[in-house]
């Protein structure tokens, strides 16, 4: 399930690709495992707290989170795991300010919930916000 937090920052994921009148902007994702080592996992009210007290304290402008699940092969056991997880997705001009935040949100999250890493990738994007036509 996709979960908005601000409905523009989906519709920018998807539209203008190849458009000149587009921004450019950075993509960054980070990825949350849900898995709290030593047993439990992150529920959907700590999650919520989270992201409602840190995330959007950071990123008042807005955002985007989903729901997925990561899986690799333990390479002890040999067995598939698989953790779910939160995708959240932020757009915006490339700072070092706003890398600063996305690298606080995960931190906050590395200390909250006792993980061992969040993945963040950045990517380079062309963003439009598409308005009703008058």
């Amino acid at each position: 399930m996709v979960r908005l937090k601000r409905l523009p920052y989906y519709y920018a994921m998807a539209g203008c690709l190849g458009l000149a009148s587009c921004a450019s902007y950075q993509r960054s994702d980070l990825y949350f495992g849900r898995d709290i080592p030593g047993g439990g996992a992150v529920s959907e009210q700590q999650w919520k707290n989270f992201s409602d007290s840190v995330i959007s304290t950071y990123f008042p402008e807005g955002y985007t989170e989903w729901d997925a699940n990561g899986r690799w092969k333990d390479t002890e056991t040999k067995q598939t795991i698989t953790e779910p997880t939160k995708v959240v997705t932020f757009f915006g001009r490339k700072t070092r300010e706003r890398s600063t935040a996305i690298d606080n949100v995960a931190q906050s999250y590395l200390r909250r919930f006792r993980q061992q890493s969040v993945l963040r990738t950045d990517s380079r994007s062309r963003v439009k916000f598409i308005s009703k036509a008058p």
